[in-house]
């Protein structure tokens, strides 16, 4: 696990030298790493043969598709704005233009055009469901629900299918769908609302309680039973799904208390 571990803060750095920007990192905070999908596209290549540099080249291309996606959600969508939130809002759009153009020079290095058509394909179909979830008006939940796994993983899927890797693509739906919910019942818990890119949503605690707990099942029995190769990345794995359900227990045992009080 340690070796695995030592593979990932690498690749954490890489991305970091990447993302540096001397006048973006003066005016925006910096963007953040999601480390659990960094993991899962680790995982993803680790079933590839590929050279570790290639394999690097690729997973930093595709961590930067998904903050470029993560940095453009970060824009606010106010009508009325100080000059300074004007700035900042102009910056943060720069930004995850400037990521954009990163993944496309470091694929256009590796030279590989297939790869180019399948983020493009992935980000296309990412931002479509994002519209459908911030326009949508009393849509069912169904149709909430499906455009909210898209945004979360599509990527992956795209990158899974583009190598054959059926088994991951499933792992990454699951998870990523898994950790998505609990963020989406943490916000409705907390704040008595959802992500602000999904307005209006027709979730309800009840359903988001079901959803987790059936995709937690889900993500759990296919590390348990299909997860054959590298016992240290499935440990990880693991790890990382039960860290996700334990903040998610926590959360549930702190409503508990208020509302007994």
């Amino acid at each position: 696990m340690q070796d695995i571990e030592v593979h990932l803060a690498k690749l954490k750095t890489a991305l970091e030298e990447k993302l540096s920007h001397p006048y973006l990192a003066k005016h925006l905070p910096s963007p953040t790493i999601d480390e659990d999908k960094l993991l899962l596209f680790y995982a993803i290549f680790d079933e590839i043969d590929l050279s570790e540099k290639l394999k690097e080249s690729y997973i930093v291309t595709a961590m930067l598709v998904q903050i470029a996606l993560d940095t453009h959600d970060d824009v606010s969508t106010k009508t009325n704005i100080e000059p300074g939130e004007f700035v900042q809002r102009q910056l943060t759009v720069l930004a995850g233009d400037y990521f954009s153009g990163l993944y496309y020079l470091l694929l256009s290095e590796v030279k590989d055009i297939k790869m180019v058509r399948t983020l493009a394909l992935a980000i296309k179909e990412i931002n479509e469901h994002k519209i459908r979830l911030y326009y949508h008006d009393e849509e069912k939940m169904s149709s909430s629900f499906n455009s909210l796994q898209v945004v979360e993983t599509s990527l992956f899927q795209r990158v899974a299918d583009h190598f054959k890797l059926d088994f991951y693509n499933m792992l990454s739906t699951h998870f990523l769908t898994y950790k998505r919910l609990s963020h989406e019942k943490f916000q409705f818990v907390q704040d008595g609302g959802f992500d602000h890119s999904v307005k209006n949503s027709s979730f309800s605690i009840p359903f988001l309680t079901e959803a987790c707990n059936m995709y937690f099942e889900k993500t759990a029995s296919l590390l348990d039973k299909g997860f054959q190769k590298a016992p240290s990345l499935k440990s990880l794995l693991i790890e990382r799904l039960h860290t996700i359900r334990f903040h998610e227990a926590l959360l549930h045992d702190k409503k508990t208390v208020e509302e007994g009080m």
